[in-house]
């Protein structure tokens, strides 16, 4: 599944770790991407310039809208990400991204301000083979929803999350490009099987 620089991506929560990928993937040139956050704040200090400075570079906000339900549609592989479901209504997009958030135990001001999001509790499970990756697709979503992981992260490292959201669609755009050229060079045409 590749992801167009137009096609809508959201980021459900506005946290340190969505923020960084907002504002990551819009300083790459991506022109759809809106976050959704059930407060109607952003938490004070740092992220409050990073929040202005992902609003300058084009990046929607909905804050105070709890996201209820990421919507999917079948495919032939399983399922895609449709999009979100909120009290307001359905908002479509191309690819969710979902911030897990922190930890109750986690004692950091970040880990204080931002409690685990409710989307991620039940797909973190499909998600734990890697429990060092920060930034993992949804098994059997058709790489159409991305969760940042809920493992304590310092916050020196947390500008590297978006540039690994960032690496993660590099990736998987590669792999589509090269699945398609593969598929193209059939030896044999489908008319002489």
């Amino acid at each position: 599944m590749g992801v167009s620089i137009s096609d809508s991506i959201i980021v459900v929560g506005a946290g340190a770790r969505g923020l960084s990928v907002a504002l990551h993937l819009s300083l790459r040139g991506y022109t759809n991407v809106s976050v959704f956050a059930k407060d109607d704040y952003i938490p004070s200090g740092d992220l409050t310039n990073v929040y202005r400075a992902a609003q300058d570079a084009g990046v929607q906000f909905s804050l105070g809208k709890q996201v209820d339900q990421v919507a999917y549609v079948s495919t032939l592989t399983g399922k895609k990400s449709a999009g979100i479901r909120t009290r307001n209504g359905f908002y479509p997009s191309s690819l969710v991204i979902i911030e897990a958030g922190a930890g109750a135990s986690d004692s950091s001001e970040i880990g204080q301000s931002h409690a685990p999001n409710s989307l991620a509790i039940p797909l973190s499970c499909y998600t734990n083979s890697n429990s060092n990756s920060l930034v993992k697709y949804v098994p059997q979503t058709s790489s159409s929803v991305i969760l940042l992981s809920a493992n304590s992260v310092q916050s020196s490292k947390l500008s590297l999350v978006g540039p690994l959201v960032l690496d993660l669609l590099q990736a998987t755009q590669q792999t589509a490009v090269e699945v398609q050229k593969v598929s193209q060079i059939s030896p044999h045409p489908l008319s002489k099987l």
